[in-house]
């Protein structure tokens, strides 16, 4: 059978081709060279989706697995039942199902012997496309098995693709979504959004350069803007204060509400039950198809959600903050002091926080807390606070009524910076060694706020001017809270406090009143 032989191209086929993407691979099992001779010559001119077929032979189930094991890109497997074994090829089909976990490569059984494994039996209980017979090698037998699996394996394979798209798109939302830092999230989109845009695309790398995202809520115009590693956050009161092609595009958006190409740019147009309404943008070096901009779509309309809420959360944030700073400032100004001590004493408690291990939320929680440790004067008598000599005893029994009542106003509301201020607010003035009041605590009795506050309170005390004294000097300053360490306060705080003392110096001259 001279006329069978394989021309050269076929017979030394470099292996490299195997995950080559203009070929299709195919592999052939059978320990008949004429029967791989036969196939390869039928089918060499034979092309599939603008691929040409690339073909690898196996004269036995043993030499098949070594190649499977070192790749499992093939579309197709013609695989012979009878080889070294009456089942070796069934036997190979279970363990390309079942220890490989390849369930894409489509595997058509060919055996001479059909009675020996019945094709009902086989079809079902091994997971395999198709059975023919070794005497269906003619070109237009071929053509038909390689037309049918060639399609179901690439519609597997597309299946595939789409979950795996689908399920990084969800991801990228989930990364993105899970960050509460404007700056932070900004830079995260830019991020998300090349990866999502490489996933989704059919070209080979789609790159964006840069993205900017504009919403309008309430009367301002919040605005981020990523290039490369630069991100901004900007604030605007009017349209025409933002960058001319960034407004052009928001105005347009605005106008059509829809979303559309823009020269290079893709712009999606987000209008949310609240009545905001936002764009994303972002540059791309290809114009998306249909399909592409839907999974985009997915992904920039929880993203967008998403910088809503964090707007919305950074909002609520600074009204809270505002609140806070005033409710303290108040108090204080009314014992005669100024607003700043209460805004000093919580950068203080914020900065020893940090430095004695605590984490970044309580730190934040604190700086905030700590501004109400003395919301309690509210309730002591203005001839009491604001006396400029030594209270008599019974003004200082009064004065010293200002935690309790600090206590009461704060205790029960159901926010947690409250919560810590309620805490605070009543151990500020216990003390280390049990001497201190309203409860006679000690030592770890007395909570980490109510300590890291106490400190804080009492180097702001001293270092500034009071109705009734003149500020001290900072090294005295320093020296008397050396003093006070293990009595008045925990020795461990006043140590981090001291070896830090620029710092807190450097706080204070940020503040002054």
């Amino acid at each position: 059978m001279d006329w069978l032989i394989e021309d050269d191209n076929d017979k030394n086929i470099d292996a490299n081709l195997i995950e080559n993407e203009d070929y299709t691979n195919i592999l052939i099992v059978d320990d008949e060279e004429d029967i791989h001779t036969v196939t390869k010559l039928a089918m060499k001119d034979f092309v599939f989706e603008r691929k040409k077929m690339c073909f690898f032979s196996a004269y036995s189930a043993l030499e098949a697995k070594k190649i499977l094991q070192g790749s499992n890109h093939f579309s197709l497997i013609l695989l012979d039942v009878v080889m070294e074994t009456d089942y070796a090829g069934l036997d190979l089909a279970k363990y390309i199902r079942q220890d490989l976990k390849n369930s894409y490569t489509r595997i058509i059984l060919r055996t001479g012997q059909p009675g020996l494994a019945p094709e009902h039996s086989v079809i079902r209980d091994f997971d395999i496309d198709g059975y023919r017979n070794k005497t269906e090698l003619r070109k237009e037998h071929l053509e038909s098995t390689f037309f049918t699996s060639l399609r179901a394996y690439r519609d597997i394979c597309q299946l595939q693709k789409h979950r795996e798209i689908l399920e990084q798109v969800i991801e990228s939302i989930a990364n993105v979504s899970s960050i509460g830092d404007l700056f932070d999230f900004a830079g995260a989109v830019l991020a998300q959004i090349k990866l999502v845009l490489n996933i989704t695309t059919s070209k080979m790398l789609v790159e964006s350069s840069e993205a900017f995202a504009i919403s309008k809520m309430e009367d301002k115009l919040n605005m981020f803007s990523a290039k490369a590693s630069d991100v901004q956050i900007l604030v605007h009161s009017e349209l025409d204060d933002l960058p001319d092609y960034e407004r052009k595009l928001f105005k347009h958006a605005i106008e059509v509400k829809e979303n559309f190409h823009e020269d290079l740019y893709y712009v999606y147009f987000h209008h949310s039950e609240r009545g905001y309404e936002t764009i994303f943008a972002f540059k791309s070096d290809d114009v998306l198809d249909t399909e592409e901009v839907g999974l985009i779509d997915l992904f920039l309309r929880n993203v967008l959600l998403s910088y809503e809420n964090l707007l919305l959360a950074n909002a609520f944030q600074e009204t809270q903050e505002l609140a806070i700073t005033l409710m303290g400032g108040t108090m204080e100004s009314h014992s005669k002091e100024t607003g700043a001590h209460v805004v000093r004493v919580g950068q203080y408690a914020k900065q020893l926080a940090l430095l004695n291990g605590e984490s970044h939320y309580f730190a934040e929680q604190i700086r905030l807390a700590a501004q109400l440790h003395d919301v309690g004067k509210v309730g002591v008598p203005d001839h009491i606070l604001k006396k400029q000599g030594r209270l008599n005893a019974e003004e200082w029994t009064l004065m010293k009524e200002h935690v309790i009542k600090g206590w009461d106003i704060l205790n029960g509301i159901d926010n947690s910076i409250i919560k810590m201020a309620a805490k605070l607010a009543l151990d500020h003035h216990e003390m280390w060694d049990g001497s201190g009041y309203p409860n006679g605590k000690k030592q770890q009795e007395i909570s980490i706020e109510g300590r890291i506050t106490a400190l804080a309170d009492v180097f702001d005390a001293l270092s500034s001017k009071r109705v009734y004294k003149d500020a001290w000097p900072l090294d005295e300053v320093k020296e008397s809270i050396n003093a006070l360490s293990g009595n008045h306060l925990d020795p461990h705080l006043v140590t981090l406090f001291v070896d830090n003392y620029d710092l807190f110096t450097k706080i204070k001259q940020s503040y002054p009143d």
